[in-house]
Protein backbone atom coordinates (compact mmCIF):
# COMPACT_ATOMS: atom_id res chain seq x y z
CA UNK A 1 0.00 0.00 0.00
CA UNK A 2 1.11 3.61 -0.63
CA UNK A 3 0.19 6.63 1.45
CA UNK A 4 -2.08 9.11 -0.27
CA UNK A 5 -0.01 12.26 -0.69
CA UNK A 6 -1.78 13.61 -3.72
CA UNK A 7 -3.00 17.16 -4.17
CA UNK A 8 -5.84 16.43 -6.60
CA UNK A 9 -7.16 14.41 -9.55
CA UNK A 10 -4.20 15.39 -11.75
CA UNK A 11 -1.80 13.80 -9.26
CA UNK A 12 -3.99 10.71 -8.89
CA UNK A 13 -4.18 10.09 -12.65
CA UNK A 14 -0.42 10.63 -12.91
CA UNK A 15 0.04 7.86 -10.34
CA UNK A 16 -2.13 5.31 -12.20
CA UNK A 17 0.59 3.98 -14.58
CA UNK A 18 2.88 3.28 -11.64
CA UNK A 19 0.11 1.58 -9.70
CA UNK A 20 -0.75 -0.65 -12.68
CA UNK A 21 2.77 -1.14 -13.98
CA UNK A 22 1.90 0.28 -17.41
CA UNK A 23 0.23 3.28 -19.07
CA UNK A 24 -3.41 2.26 -19.69
CA UNK A 25 -5.43 3.10 -22.78
CA UNK A 26 -9.16 2.63 -23.45
CA UNK A 27 -9.52 1.51 -19.84
CA UNK A 28 -11.71 1.75 -16.80
CA UNK A 29 -9.54 2.08 -13.69
CA UNK A 30 -10.74 1.88 -10.09
CA UNK A 31 -8.32 3.23 -7.50
CA UNK A 32 -9.62 2.31 -4.07
CA UNK A 33 -8.95 3.64 -0.60
CA UNK A 34 -8.49 1.76 2.63
CA UNK A 35 -10.98 2.24 5.42
CA UNK A 36 -8.91 5.01 7.02
CA UNK A 37 -8.71 6.82 3.64
CA UNK A 38 -4.98 7.36 4.24
CA UNK A 39 -3.64 4.69 1.90
CA UNK A 40 -4.19 3.58 -1.63
CA UNK A 41 -5.76 0.15 -1.75
CA UNK A 42 -6.66 -2.24 -4.55
CA UNK A 43 -6.26 -0.93 -8.11
CA UNK A 44 -8.40 -2.62 -10.76
CA UNK A 45 -8.36 -2.11 -14.54
CA UNK A 46 -10.67 -3.36 -17.29
CA UNK A 47 -11.17 -2.69 -20.98
CA UNK A 48 -13.94 -0.27 -21.88
CA UNK A 49 -17.21 -2.03 -22.72
CA UNK A 50 -20.48 -1.00 -24.40
CA UNK A 51 -23.48 -0.15 -22.18
CA UNK A 52 -25.05 -3.58 -22.58
CA UNK A 53 -22.00 -5.25 -21.03
CA UNK A 54 -21.83 -2.98 -17.97
CA UNK A 55 -23.79 -5.26 -15.56
CA UNK A 56 -21.47 -8.20 -16.25
CA UNK A 57 -18.38 -6.00 -15.89
CA UNK A 58 -19.69 -4.49 -12.66
CA UNK A 59 -20.32 -7.93 -11.18
CA UNK A 60 -16.76 -8.98 -12.02
CA UNK A 61 -15.07 -5.85 -10.67
CA UNK A 62 -17.18 -5.40 -7.54
CA UNK A 63 -16.49 -8.92 -6.23
CA UNK A 64 -12.84 -8.36 -5.19
CA UNK A 65 -13.65 -4.89 -3.82
CA UNK A 66 -16.38 -6.24 -1.57
CA UNK A 67 -14.13 -9.12 -0.53
CA UNK A 68 -11.43 -6.69 0.60
CA UNK A 69 -13.99 -4.46 2.35
CA UNK A 70 -13.32 -1.42 0.16
CA UNK A 71 -15.46 1.54 1.20
CA UNK A 72 -14.51 4.16 -1.41
CA UNK A 73 -13.00 4.35 -4.88
CA UNK A 74 -12.03 6.77 -7.60
CA UNK A 75 -13.44 5.84 -11.01
CA UNK A 76 -11.24 6.87 -13.95
CA UNK A 77 -11.90 6.43 -17.67
CA UNK A 78 -8.74 6.62 -19.78
CA UNK A 79 -9.22 7.10 -23.54
CA UNK A 80 -12.30 6.31 -25.58
CA UNK A 81 -12.85 9.91 -26.64
CA UNK A 82 -15.96 10.71 -28.67
CA UNK A 83 -14.95 13.87 -30.58
CA UNK A 84 -18.58 14.54 -31.54
CA UNK A 85 -19.49 15.25 -27.91
CA UNK A 86 -18.44 18.09 -25.64
CA UNK A 87 -18.95 15.98 -22.51
CA UNK A 88 -16.69 13.15 -21.31
CA UNK A 89 -17.34 9.88 -23.16
CA UNK A 90 -18.66 6.58 -21.78
CA UNK A 91 -21.06 8.27 -19.38
CA UNK A 92 -23.39 5.22 -19.40
CA UNK A 93 -20.48 3.00 -18.34
CA UNK A 94 -19.59 5.40 -15.53
CA UNK A 95 -23.17 5.71 -14.32
CA UNK A 96 -23.75 1.94 -14.44
CA UNK A 97 -20.52 1.21 -12.57
CA UNK A 98 -21.27 3.91 -10.01
CA UNK A 99 -24.72 2.45 -9.29
CA UNK A 100 -23.30 -1.04 -8.89
CA UNK A 101 -20.54 0.15 -6.58
CA UNK A 102 -22.92 2.13 -4.37
CA UNK A 103 -25.32 -0.81 -4.18
CA UNK A 104 -22.40 -2.77 -2.72
CA UNK A 105 -21.71 -0.02 -0.18
CA UNK A 106 -18.74 1.46 -2.03
CA UNK A 107 -18.73 5.24 -2.40
CA UNK A 108 -17.48 6.75 -5.67
CA UNK A 109 -15.36 9.68 -4.47
CA UNK A 110 -14.75 11.09 -7.93
CA UNK A 111 -15.51 9.99 -11.51
CA UNK A 112 -12.96 11.32 -13.98
CA UNK A 113 -12.09 11.12 -17.66
CA UNK A 114 -8.78 11.73 -19.42
CA UNK A 115 -7.63 10.90 -22.95
CA UNK A 116 -4.39 9.47 -21.52
CA UNK A 117 -2.48 9.17 -18.26
CA UNK A 118 0.53 11.06 -19.57
CA UNK A 119 1.68 14.38 -18.15
CA UNK A 120 -0.17 17.40 -19.50
CA UNK A 121 -3.25 15.51 -20.72
CA UNK A 122 -6.55 17.21 -19.95
CA UNK A 123 -8.83 15.57 -17.38
CA UNK A 124 -12.48 16.30 -16.73
CA UNK A 125 -15.02 15.39 -14.08
CA UNK A 126 -18.28 13.64 -14.97
CA UNK A 127 -20.33 15.36 -12.26
CA UNK A 128 -19.18 18.97 -12.64
CA UNK A 129 -18.53 20.56 -16.07
CA UNK A 130 -16.38 23.23 -14.41
CA UNK A 131 -14.15 20.61 -12.76
CA UNK A 132 -11.10 20.01 -14.97
CA UNK A 133 -7.34 20.17 -15.06
CA UNK A 134 -4.23 18.53 -16.45
CA UNK A 135 -2.42 15.34 -15.50
CA UNK A 136 0.55 16.15 -13.28
CA UNK A 137 4.17 15.63 -14.25
CA UNK A 138 5.00 12.01 -13.41
CA UNK A 139 8.59 12.90 -12.52
CA UNK A 140 7.29 14.63 -9.38
CA UNK A 141 4.75 11.94 -8.44
CA UNK A 142 5.34 10.40 -4.98
CA UNK A 143 3.98 7.08 -6.26
CA UNK A 144 6.40 7.18 -9.19
CA UNK A 145 9.26 7.85 -6.80
CA UNK A 146 8.21 4.92 -4.61
CA UNK A 147 7.99 2.64 -7.66
CA UNK A 148 11.45 3.69 -8.83
CA UNK A 149 12.89 3.12 -5.36
CA UNK A 150 11.42 -0.38 -5.37
CA UNK A 151 13.00 -1.11 -8.76
CA UNK A 152 9.62 -1.44 -10.48
CA UNK A 153 9.41 -0.96 -14.26
CA UNK A 154 6.50 0.98 -15.75
CA UNK A 155 5.72 -0.11 -19.30
CA UNK A 156 4.38 2.11 -22.08
CA UNK A 157 1.37 -0.20 -22.53
CA UNK A 158 -0.09 -3.50 -21.40
CA UNK A 159 1.02 -4.96 -24.74
CA UNK A 160 4.61 -4.01 -24.01
CA UNK A 161 4.38 -5.73 -20.63
CA UNK A 162 2.86 -8.84 -22.23
CA UNK A 163 5.72 -8.91 -24.76
CA UNK A 164 8.03 -9.88 -21.88
CA UNK A 165 6.57 -13.38 -22.06
CA UNK A 166 7.03 -13.95 -25.78
CA UNK A 167 9.37 -16.86 -26.56
CA UNK A 168 13.04 -15.93 -26.44
CA UNK A 169 13.98 -18.62 -28.97
CA UNK A 170 12.70 -19.52 -32.42
CA UNK A 171 10.18 -22.23 -33.29
CA UNK A 172 12.91 -24.67 -34.31
CA UNK A 173 14.45 -24.57 -30.84
CA UNK A 174 11.05 -24.88 -29.17
CA UNK A 175 10.16 -27.87 -31.36
CA UNK A 176 13.45 -29.56 -30.53
CA UNK A 177 12.91 -29.02 -26.81
CA UNK A 178 9.31 -30.22 -27.08
CA UNK A 179 10.46 -33.51 -28.64
CA UNK A 180 12.94 -34.08 -25.83
CA UNK A 181 10.41 -33.19 -23.13
CA UNK A 182 7.78 -35.54 -24.55
CA UNK A 183 10.30 -38.39 -24.74
CA UNK A 184 11.45 -37.77 -21.15
CA UNK A 185 7.85 -37.56 -19.92
CA UNK A 186 6.99 -40.91 -21.54
CA UNK A 187 10.09 -42.49 -20.00
CA UNK A 188 9.02 -41.21 -16.57
CA UNK A 189 5.56 -42.77 -16.96
CA UNK A 190 7.21 -46.12 -17.62
CA UNK A 191 9.56 -45.90 -14.64
CA UNK A 192 9.16 -47.51 -11.24
CA UNK A 193 7.75 -45.33 -8.45
CA UNK A 194 11.08 -45.19 -6.61
CA UNK A 195 12.87 -43.95 -9.72
CA UNK A 196 10.20 -41.30 -10.35
CA UNK A 197 10.53 -40.08 -6.75
CA UNK A 198 14.31 -39.91 -7.11
CA UNK A 199 13.94 -37.87 -10.32
CA UNK A 200 11.60 -35.45 -8.52
CA UNK A 201 14.10 -34.93 -5.71
CA UNK A 202 16.91 -34.47 -8.20
CA UNK A 203 14.75 -32.04 -10.19
CA UNK A 204 14.03 -29.91 -7.13
CA UNK A 205 17.76 -29.84 -6.36
CA UNK A 206 18.37 -28.69 -9.96
CA UNK A 207 15.88 -25.86 -9.48
CA UNK A 208 17.53 -24.81 -6.23
CA UNK A 209 20.86 -24.60 -8.08
CA UNK A 210 19.18 -22.66 -10.89
CA UNK A 211 17.80 -20.21 -8.32
CA UNK A 212 21.27 -19.68 -6.85
CA UNK A 213 22.61 -19.12 -10.36
CA UNK A 214 19.81 -16.58 -11.03
CA UNK A 215 20.94 -14.66 -7.95
CA UNK A 216 24.30 -14.29 -9.70
CA UNK A 217 22.74 -13.27 -13.01
CA UNK A 218 23.00 -16.63 -14.78
CA UNK A 219 19.79 -17.97 -16.35
CA UNK A 220 19.10 -21.26 -18.20
CA UNK A 221 19.64 -20.90 -21.94
CA UNK A 222 20.78 -24.27 -23.29
CA UNK A 223 18.48 -27.11 -24.34
CA UNK A 224 19.87 -29.32 -21.58
CA UNK A 225 19.20 -26.73 -18.86
CA UNK A 226 15.71 -25.77 -20.01
CA UNK A 227 14.58 -29.34 -20.63
CA UNK A 228 15.84 -30.56 -17.25
CA UNK A 229 14.17 -27.71 -15.33
CA UNK A 230 10.91 -27.84 -17.32
CA UNK A 231 10.69 -31.58 -16.80
CA UNK A 232 11.27 -31.12 -13.07
CA UNK A 233 8.47 -28.53 -12.87
CA UNK A 234 6.08 -30.91 -14.62
CA UNK A 235 5.98 -32.85 -11.32
CA UNK A 236 3.37 -30.99 -9.28
CA UNK A 237 5.19 -31.68 -6.00
CA UNK A 238 8.33 -30.02 -7.38
CA UNK A 239 6.38 -27.08 -8.80
CA UNK A 240 4.52 -26.50 -5.54
CA UNK A 241 7.73 -26.78 -3.50
CA UNK A 242 9.12 -23.96 -5.67
CA UNK A 243 6.41 -21.61 -4.40
CA UNK A 244 8.75 -20.91 -1.49
CA UNK A 245 11.17 -19.30 -3.98
CA UNK A 246 8.55 -16.61 -4.71
CA UNK A 247 8.85 -15.00 -1.27
CA UNK A 248 11.51 -13.20 0.71
CA UNK A 249 14.99 -12.45 -0.58
CA UNK A 250 14.76 -15.16 -3.27
CA UNK A 251 11.78 -13.52 -4.98
CA UNK A 252 13.60 -11.24 -7.49
CA UNK A 253 15.91 -14.04 -8.66
CA UNK A 254 12.96 -16.47 -8.83
CA UNK A 255 11.04 -13.97 -10.98
CA UNK A 256 13.92 -13.87 -13.44
CA UNK A 257 14.15 -17.67 -13.45
CA UNK A 258 10.40 -18.21 -14.06
CA UNK A 259 10.40 -15.57 -16.80
CA UNK A 260 13.39 -17.17 -18.54
CA UNK A 261 11.80 -20.61 -18.37
CA UNK A 262 8.43 -19.32 -19.58
CA UNK A 263 10.12 -17.74 -22.59
CA UNK A 264 12.31 -20.74 -23.34
CA UNK A 265 9.95 -23.67 -22.74
CA UNK A 266 7.50 -25.06 -25.33
CA UNK A 267 3.84 -25.74 -24.53
CA UNK A 268 2.32 -27.44 -22.64
CA UNK A 269 5.33 -27.47 -20.27
CA UNK A 270 5.49 -23.65 -20.42
CA UNK A 271 2.38 -23.51 -18.24
CA UNK A 272 4.26 -24.49 -15.06
CA UNK A 273 6.83 -21.64 -14.93
CA UNK A 274 4.09 -19.25 -16.10
CA UNK A 275 1.92 -20.26 -13.13
CA UNK A 276 4.84 -19.68 -10.75
CA UNK A 277 5.44 -16.29 -12.37
CA UNK A 278 1.75 -15.47 -11.85
CA UNK A 279 1.81 -16.60 -8.23
CA UNK A 280 4.86 -14.43 -7.54
CA UNK A 281 3.10 -11.45 -9.12
CA UNK A 282 -0.03 -11.98 -7.02
CA UNK A 283 2.01 -12.17 -3.82
CA UNK A 284 3.68 -8.82 -4.50
CA UNK A 285 0.38 -7.25 -5.60
CA UNK A 286 1.18 -7.00 -9.33
CA UNK A 287 -2.22 -7.88 -10.75
CA UNK A 288 -1.35 -6.92 -14.34
CA UNK A 289 1.61 -9.28 -14.58
CA UNK A 290 -0.36 -12.02 -12.82
CA UNK A 291 -3.13 -11.74 -15.41
CA UNK A 292 -0.67 -11.80 -18.33
CA UNK A 293 1.19 -14.82 -16.92
CA UNK A 294 -2.07 -16.70 -16.35
CA UNK A 295 -3.14 -16.01 -19.94
CA UNK A 296 0.20 -17.46 -21.05
CA UNK A 297 -0.32 -20.55 -18.87
CA UNK A 298 -3.83 -21.06 -20.22
CA UNK A 299 -2.63 -20.71 -23.81
CA UNK A 300 0.09 -23.31 -23.17
CA UNK A 301 -2.26 -25.75 -21.41
CA UNK A 302 -5.94 -24.80 -21.59
CA UNK A 303 -7.78 -25.60 -18.37
CA UNK A 304 -4.59 -25.89 -16.30
CA UNK A 305 -5.91 -26.64 -12.80
CA UNK A 306 -3.63 -24.38 -10.77
CA UNK A 307 -3.93 -21.51 -13.24
CA UNK A 308 -7.70 -21.79 -13.03
CA UNK A 309 -7.66 -21.85 -9.21
CA UNK A 310 -5.36 -18.85 -9.09
CA UNK A 311 -7.64 -16.95 -11.49
CA UNK A 312 -10.60 -17.66 -9.22
CA UNK A 313 -8.65 -16.47 -6.17
CA UNK A 314 -7.85 -13.20 -7.95
CA UNK A 315 -11.47 -12.72 -9.01
CA UNK A 316 -12.59 -13.31 -5.43
CA UNK A 317 -10.15 -10.67 -4.25
CA UNK A 318 -8.06 -12.78 -1.88
CA UNK A 319 -5.44 -10.35 -0.52
CA UNK A 320 -1.70 -10.91 -1.16
CA UNK A 321 -1.10 -11.81 2.49
CA UNK A 322 -3.65 -14.63 2.31
CA UNK A 323 -2.16 -15.85 -0.97
CA UNK A 324 1.31 -15.79 0.61
CA UNK A 325 0.09 -17.95 3.49
CA UNK A 326 -1.48 -20.42 1.06
CA UNK A 327 1.79 -20.56 -0.87
CA UNK A 328 3.79 -21.26 2.29
CA UNK A 329 1.48 -24.12 3.26
CA UNK A 330 1.48 -25.63 -0.23
CA UNK A 331 5.29 -25.41 -0.48
CA UNK A 332 5.74 -27.03 2.95
CA UNK A 333 3.39 -29.89 2.07
CA UNK A 334 5.13 -30.44 -1.27
CA UNK A 335 8.57 -30.53 0.34
CA UNK A 336 7.36 -33.14 2.79
CA UNK A 337 6.08 -35.25 -0.09
CA UNK A 338 9.43 -34.96 -1.87
CA UNK A 339 11.24 -35.94 1.32
CA UNK A 340 9.16 -39.02 2.10
CA UNK A 341 7.93 -40.14 -1.33
CA UNK A 342 10.61 -42.82 -1.80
Amino acid sequence: MSRLNLSGPGDLIAAVPFLLGFYPSDSLVLVTQDADSARLGLVVRADLVPPGAVPELAATLCCPLVSQKVIATFLIIVGGMDHSSASPPHRELVEGMSRALRQDGIDVVHALWTPSATAGAQWRCYDDPDCSGVVADQSSSPVAAAAAAAGAVTFASREEMAALLTPAVDETVLARRADRLRAEAVASLCSAHRLVAHRAQRGFADLQRALRAAHEGHLPVSDDEVVALALALSDHHVRDACLSFCMGEDAPAADRLWLALTRGTPPPFRAEPAVLLAFAAVIRGDGAMADIALCCADAAEPGHRVARLLSWAIQLGLPPKRMRNLAVDAADDARQCLLFDE
